[in-house]
C-alpha cells in the first residue's frame, strides 16, 4: 500500500536515525528531528545554520575531503569525523551519503549520520583487550615452551588421574597411557605402589612426596613421586602427579655416604694415633700424668663429638645428644632445654666446652663439694640463636685464680671465635657461671682455619 505524502513525511520526522539532505551546491536544506536535536537546531529554516562550524577543526579533512569528492563525481561517499553536540559532548558520526536526482538532474546529497561514539570506545576496549589477550598468550606460549623444554632436559613427567586413577592428561610420558591406570601402563609392584600413592591423596586430600624403588633389568631405579589433589575441571576430584628419576642423585649421595663414613673413620683414626702417639711418649719423658689423661679425654670427647656427626642425617647435632654425652657420668648435674640443634661445625666446640666444664667442676668447683651441685639449661631465642648457661651452686666461695689455662682460653676466645657467638664466664661466690650465645642457622659464618689455629694456640 503506497504511503502518502504526509505518512512519509512523518516517518522521516519520526525515525530515530539522523537524516540530512543538501542541495547541488552543498548547502543543507533539510534536518529531520533526530539530527536536529543532536546540533541543537530549532528553526527548520536552515539559511542562518552551518553544520561544519560543529565539525572539530583537525577533523575537517576527514569530512570536506569525500564530501568534495562525492559531489564532484556525484558519487556516494563515507566519512567519519568528530562534531560538537549541542550539550558539549563531543560525538563521531559516521556519515553515509549518496546522490540524488530528478529527471536525470543532480540536486545534491542524500545522507544519514550514525552516533558510532559507543560502538568505537567498545571497539577501542576491545582492541587493547585483544592485545593484551595477544600479549598473554604469547607470554603464556613462551613459558609452555621453556617448561616443555626444561621438563624435557630433566626427564620430568607430570600427568593428571580421575577418580578411577586412569591418566587423562599426561606429559613425557608416551600417549598410550592415556585412559590406563599405572597399574594397567607401567604393571606389577611398581603400577601398584604408584596406584597406593595416588589413591591415598585423592582419599585425604593431603599432599605426597615419596621416593620409591624398583629393580629393571637388574638395576635398581629411584623414582620421587609427588602428587595432589585438584578441583580444577570438573566436579569431581583429580589428582595431578609428578614423576622424576632421580637414580644418579641417589647414588651420588650413597658414594658421598660412603666417603663420609669413611673420612669419620679416618679422623676417628688420627684421634687415636694421637692419643697413643701422647701416652707412649709420655712413658719415656717427665710428663705430668694429669697432662697425659687430660688431653687424652679431650681427644675422647672430640672423638664422640665426631660419631654425633656422622650419625646426623643433615650435619645439625642434637645439643641433649651433646650435653648426655658428655655429663652422664656426674650425677648432680640439672640438665633441661628443649630440642634445639647445632650446625656440625659447632658441635665439637659445645662438646669440649662441656666435657671442660663438667671436668673442672669435678676437681675445683661445685661437684668437688658434697651438697654442690650444678644447673645446665639452653633455649632457642626468637632470633634463631641457642643460649646456653652453665651455673654452678657451690656451699663455700670457689678460690680464685688468676693463671688463665687452656681450659678458660677453650671456653672463652676459642669457643667464641669458633661458634661465631658470644661468651661470658664470671666467678661468683656461689660458684662459676658461664653463658654462651650460638648461632644455630644452617649458614654461620665463623673464623677461617687459620684464625682458629691462631686462638688456640
Amino acid at each position: 500500500m503506497p504511503e502518502t505524502a504526509s505518512g512519509l513525511k512523518a516517518l522521516i520526522e519520526q525515525t530515530p536515525a539522523m537524516l540530512w539532505r543538501g542541495d547541488q551546491n552543498g548547502r543543507c536544506v533539510f534536518l529531520n528531528r533526530a539530527q536536529r536535536e543532536f546540533w541543537g537546531v530549532e528553526d527548520p529554516v536552515l539559511d542562518a545554520f552551518d553544520w561544519s562550524s560543529t565539525l572539530l577543526a583537525e577533523d575537517r579533512e576527514l569530512v570536506f575531503g569525500p564530501f568534495q569528492e562525492g559531489m564532484a563525481n556525484r558519487q556516494a561517499f563515507t566519512c567519519e569525523a568528530r562534531y560538537r553536540r549541542a550539550d558539549g559532548a563531543i560525538r563521531v558520526l559516521r556519515t553515509n551519503a549518496a546522490p540524488y536526482f530528478k529527471e536525470g538532474v543532480f540536486l545534491g546529497m542524500i545522507g544519514v549520520n550514525q552516533d558510532v561514539t559507543d560502538l568505537k570506545d567498545i571497539q577501542a576496549d576491545l582492541d587493547t583487550r585483544n592485545r593484551e589477550l595477544a600479549g598473554s598468550l604469547r607470554l603464556a606460549n613462551a613459558a609452555t615452551r621453556r617448561f616443555e623444554l626444561a621438563s624435557r632436559i630433566s626427564g620430568l613427567a607430570m600427568s593428571e588421574h580421575d577418580r578411577t586413577l586412569r591418566y587423562t592428561w599426561a606429559h613425557n610420558l608416551p600417549d598410550a597411557c592415556l585412559g590406563k591406570t599405572p597399574a594397567e601402563f607401567v604393571g606389577g609392584e611398581l603400577g601398584a605402589r604408584v596406584e597406593a600413592i595416588l589413591k591415598g591423596v585423592l582419599e585425604t586430600g593431603e599432599p605426597a612426596a615419596t621416593e620409591i624403588d624398583f629393580t629393571v633389568e637388574g638395576q635398581r631405579r629411584w623414582w620421587e613421586i609427588q602428587a595432589c589433589r585438584t578441583e580444577a575441571g570438573g566436579d569431581e576430584p583429580r589428582v595431578i602427579a609428578s614423576a622424576l628419576d632421580v637414580t644418579a642423585r641417589k647414588l651420588n649421595e650413597d658414594k658421598l655416604e660412603v666417603l663420609a663414613r669413611e673420612l669419620a673413620h679416618r679422623v676417628k683414626n688420627i684421634y687415636s694415633v694421637t692419643q697413643a702417639i701422647i701416652q707412649q711418649s709420655a712413658r719415656t719423658a717427665d710428663v705430668d700424668p694429669d697432662f697425659v689423661r687430660s688431653v687424652s679425654e679431650r681427644l675422647a670427647t672430640l672423638a664422640h663429638a665426631q660419631d654425633s656427626l656422622l650419625a646426623s642425617p643433615n650435619d645439625r647435632v642434637s645439643v641433649k645428644s651433646i650435653a648426655e654425652a658428655n655429663l652422664r657420668h656426674l650425677s648432680a648435674v640439672d640438665v633441661s632445654g628443649d630440642e634445639a640443634t647445632l650446625p656440625g661445625r659447632s658441635a665439637p666446640y659445645l662438646a669440649l666446652a662441656l666435657h671442660e666444664l663438667g671436668t673442672n667442676s669435678l676437681k675445683y668447683g661445685a661437684l668437688a663439694q658434697a651438697e654442690g651441685k650444678v644447673e645446665l639449661a639452653w633455649q632457642v631465642d626468637r632470633a634463631g640463636d641457642l643460649r646456653i648457661a652453665w651455673v654452678e651452686h657451690s656451699p663455700t666461695p670457689p678460690a680464685a685464680s688468676d693463671k688463665e689455662g687452656f681450659g678458660t682460653a677453650l671456653l672463652t676466645r676459642i669457643f667464641a671465635g669458633a661458634t661465631g657467638g658470644r661468651v661470658e664466664r664470671e666467678l661468683t661466690p656461689s660458684g662459676l657461671r658461664w653463658s654462651a650465645v650460638i648461632p644455630t642457622a644452617p649458614d654461620l659464618q665463623v673464623g677461617d682455619q687459620s684464625a682458629q689455629a691462631d686462638q688456640v694456640t
